[in-house]
């Protein structure tokens, strides 16, 4: 708009000396002042713009450089965590194969005394096995599908050791042999066993997923929801939080069939440390 005026003014000066009965040298200088003060407010309006323009481009300049930033921070971040994770799991190896051994170096010691307080006793009585070769003989067991003797050996080395590092693994374990027999009720009992008594066990979010998988199975999705969705508030990290994550997307899929429920499968063979012996998502 300003810009129109200034023009409009400039052709009015053009055009007022071809007539001067139309105005006097007073106006036409007012006119040429006008024209200035126009000009003026042009230029410093585009200067402005001009300024308002470089502002705006070094902002967005810096938006997305400090965006870079924190997408490489969040990157190293996320690296660092990685490692960190994986010395914490060569730790919880390590300790757990040493608390195993003082287990068995405990319980031997103890099971000798016994045994000399009763052959002084004139009873005669065997030496009871040592949790690692009684924890041995279930998973042997376990591992040739002898199911049910599988079932008392991990139930005795409870039993007799429920204090040891593996008590969390042998009740684990027991809610994998109901898995496989199909004896969802049980199995269901047992996983909140390892959820009640041994609730700061590494098993804990592997017991959380099975029971999920075994509530889809009967049919009751919501619980199911509920219980992934407290494996991904509280093990965000671990790796069943990855099977957790896709089971509740398959369970709150907006498609009209229904999620097809995740059946559990028998864990893989356990090993000595915790973290390990997770089983794998089905």
């Amino acid at each position: 708009m300003i810009w129109r005026q200034a023009r409009f003014a400039a052709v009015l000066v053009g055009v007022l000396p071809l007539g001067g009965c139309l105005a006097t040298r007073q106006e036409i200088e007012d006119l040429r002042g006008d024209i200035i003060r126009l000009q003026t407010a042009l230029n410093a309006q585009q200067s402005a713009q001009g300024e308002f323009q470089t502002a705006l481009k070094d902002n967005q300049d810096a938006l997305q450089g400090n965006q870079a930033d924190v997408l490489a921070k969040m990157g190293d971040l996320n690296r660092n965590l990685d490692v960190v994770s994986a010395h914490l799991e060569e730790s919880d190896d390590r300790m757990a194969s040493l608390a195993n051994r003082l287990d068995d170096l405990d319980k031997n010691i103890t099971n000798r005394l016994d045994t000399v307080v009763k052959t002084m006793q004139g009873v005669k009585s065997l030496p009871a096995p040592s949790p690692s070769r009684l924890f041995t003989a279930a998973q042997s067991d376990y591992d040739h599908r002898r199911y049910d003797q599988a079932l008392t050996t991990f139930q005795t080395y409870l039993d007799q050791y429920g204090d040891t590092e593996r008590a969390p693994l042998a009740q684990y374990m027991i809610g994998e042999i109901h898995l496989a027999q199909s004896n969802w009720s049980d199995a269901l009992a047992a996983y909140d066993a390892v959820l009640a008594d041994h609730g700061k066990s590494a098993y804990v979010a592997a017991a959380l997923i099975r029971k999920g998988q075994i509530l889809e199975n009967q049919g009751l999705s919501a619980d199911a929801i509920a219980v992934y969705e407290s494996v991904l508030k509280t093990y965000p990290h671990r790796k069943e939080s990855q099977t957790a994550r896709q089971r509740l997307a398959a369970l709150r899929s907006d498609e009209p069939k229904k999620a097809a429920p995740a059946k559990p499968k028998p864990a893989a063979k356990p090993k000595t440390a915790p973290k390990a012996a997770a089983p794998k998502a089905p």
